[in-house]
């Protein structure tokens, strides 16, 4: 008995770190790793090669921060708060685009480092448009709907430049400098922040929202969003 007992957790412990993948893309869940088959795209030239060797760059990795929302397609359950918007963000890596030049465990370790400041982009993104709703409807009977809407580009972007700031100071101080120490110092604030904003992380029910591209039974995608409060206009990274 006891043995199966063993059996069924460690059944269950790998379950729950399965990696969500698509042909197309990879997405990021806890525990999670990526590998080096994962990246299946080449260089579009040599050209490029060179210019990323000449960089001390010897893999690339695409990975993006999804974002959607989702309303009430009936106006009366909007109005009467019966339904209340959903949002939705996860950190996508995709496979066709991403690539080594030298296949590494040092590279490798790069891009898995990429790849979670992406996931942390999400959770500063969810947090914000979270802590936004929740301080809307604080003393309220019912939620009021349309928070979500108003900042949802606001907070989408604030994660997206978390992201882009933090990718971009990864590159100098390590991956084209191969700095060992600074790459630690790096990997021990991501981990710090991961855990940190661990309430906030992706959930498999948001990423089968992307997978599926259908919002749930009585919703509908938001057809017009409201532009940046912060007015930075769209941000990609």
């Amino acid at each position: 008995m006891k043995k199966l007992f063993i059996l069924i957790a460690l059944f269950v412990s790998v379950q729950s770190f399965a990696q969500i993948e698509t042909d197309t893309h990879v997405f990021w869940q806890p525990g999670a790793k990526l590998t080096f088959d994962m990246f299946q795209g080449a260089a579009p030239d040599s050209a490029y090669v060179k210019k990323l060797i000449d960089l001390n760059i010897y893999h690339e990795i695409a990975t993006g921060l999804w974002g959607v929302l989702d309303l009430p397609n009936s106006k009366r359950a909007w109005l009467r708060g019966k339904k209340m918007e959903k949002y939705y963000f996860c950190a996508a890596m995709e496979k066709g685009k991403s690539f080594f030049i030298v296949k590494d465990s040092t590279e490798l370790k790069y891009a898995q480092l990429i790849w979670d400041i992406c996931e942390l982009a999400t959770r500063i993104s969810r947090r914000n448009l979270d802590q936004f709703v929740s301080s809307l409807n604080e003393g309220l009977e019912k939620p009021a709907n349309g928070g979500a809407s108003i900042q949802y580009m606001t907070c989408l972007n604030d994660g997206r430049q978390f992201g882009r700031e933090v990718t971009h100071a990864l590159f100098d101080k390590v991956i084209t400098t191969h700095n060992e120490q600074e790459y630690l110092k790096f990997r021990t604030q991501i981990d710090s922040l991961l855990q940190e904003l661990e309430d906030y992380a992706t959930t498999e029910q948001e990423i089968k929202r992307f997978i599926s591209h259908t919002p749930d039974e009585g919703y509908m995608l938001a057809p017009t969003l409201q532009p940046d409060f912060k007015d930075r206009g769209t941000i990609r990274y």
